[in-house]
């Protein structure tokens, strides 16, 4: 019996990285090779739940404010906006809702095969547990649960004429991958796609991208809007961005797998940005004896300089010669927090 073309698993931690659903360059690649019939796509119910519960507490950590009445009646007061009245338990289900529709959307563009890991016999995870095996060599963590179950189900349907891709940044897959003929592991998108042998675009791609580095710092001031930059002072805001300069790493470019297709990119960026912030005066605040706090009574706000190293993909449309013409797309490939300092030392302050 001839083999089938390798099904492809795509662990929760890989799919969030791609951004949120639709998903950014890599998904849109994942779907190309789909089309082709080069891949197909696996999924589990636990995977959809684990990306749907990232993305809604993400936004509900952003907008928990909103369902306070005191937040409402100040932004109506000083801004003349009346937010309607939200419990956050109702926010809480609106935006689960809403990533679960759009999160399965995206599977269902990648036409992939939502596995139950209701097919698993809980007695086979719990005697790795109960044994110190497999995913649980290593100690047990609560969050190796829903992987456990759903590499089992992956399990269930490898075989020789049909093998399996694991792609996942997760070592816990490492040591039962490895026990397993036709299961084999990537750890990113970019690890997939040279796995599957996909060509190298030609390095001319990097002096392209370097000539429009103008496209790349606005395209990177953009994303950066809508991304996590923390400050190391407690209780930091970054109240705005601005990306002055970018310099390009590690570029790596496919062909596009059909004639006017895009080039995929995966690069890192180092970017200079400027950041406003305001964060409370702790040099200055009061210690609460009773309850053992200190109680700021200002704050502080200005400006600072940094430097920040992003994982991106780039998706770069071509012309009928098949040239690099556009930067169609640009996307960050985590949502990690990025911790930046705020108050660098500075030598020549203390001279």
């Amino acid at each position: 019996m001839p083999k089938k073309p390798p099904k492809v698993f795509l662990d929760a931690n890989v799919l969030i990285s791609a951004g949120k659903p639709p998903g950014g360059p890599e998904i849109s690649r994942v779907r190309d090779l789909v089309e082709a019939e080069l891949v197909s796509v696996l999924t589990t119910d636990l995977t959809v739940v684990e990306v749907v519960k990232h993305h809604a507490k993400n936004d509900l950590d952003l907008l928990s404010d909103i369902t306070a009445p005191h937040f409402r009646k100040l932004v109506e007061q000083h801004t003349g906006v009346k937010l309607n009245d939200l419990k956050k338990a109702a926010l809480k289900k609106q935006l689960s809702e809403h990533y679960l529709n759009s999160t399965r959307s995206m599977m269902k563009g990648l036409k992939a095969e939502e596995l139950s890991v209701d097919s698993v016999k809980p007695s086979t995870v719990l005697d790795a547990y109960a044994n110190g095996t497999g995913f649980f060599e290593e100690g047990v963590k609560k969050d190796q649960f829903p992987d456990a179950f759903a590499f089992e189900s992956i399990k269930l349907i490898a075989s020789e004429q049909q093998s399996v891709i694991v792609v996942s940044a997760d070592n816990d897959f490492k040591k039962p991958a490895a026990n397993e003929a036709h299961i084999a592991l990537v750890g990113s998108f970019l690890e997939l796609f040279e796995h599957l042998g996909l060509q190298h675009e030609a390095p001319e791609i990097e002096e392209w991208l370097e000539a429009h580095t103008d496209d790349l710092v606005a395209l990177t001031d953009s994303e950066l809007d809508g991304w996590g930059l923390q400050g190391d002072v407690e209780d930091s805001e970054i109240d705005e961005t601005n990306v002055t300069a970018v310099k390009l790493e590690r570029v790596t470019a496919f062909k596009p797998i059909d004639e006017g297709d895009p080039i995929l990119v995966f690069a890192t960026i180092k970017a200079s940005v400027t950041v406003s912030y305001s964060h409370p005066d702790w040099d200055t605040a009061a210690y609460d004896s009773e309850d053992k706090v200190l109680i700021p009574w200002d704050s502080v706000s200005g400006e600072s300089e940094i430097e920040i190293e992003i994982d991106v993909s780039l998706a770069i449309a071509v012309n009928e010669d098949g040239a690099p013409e556009e930067i169609e797309e640009l996307s960050f490939r985590n949502d990690r927090f990025v911790y930046v300092e705020l108050h660098p030392y500075d030598p020549y302050e203390y001279m």
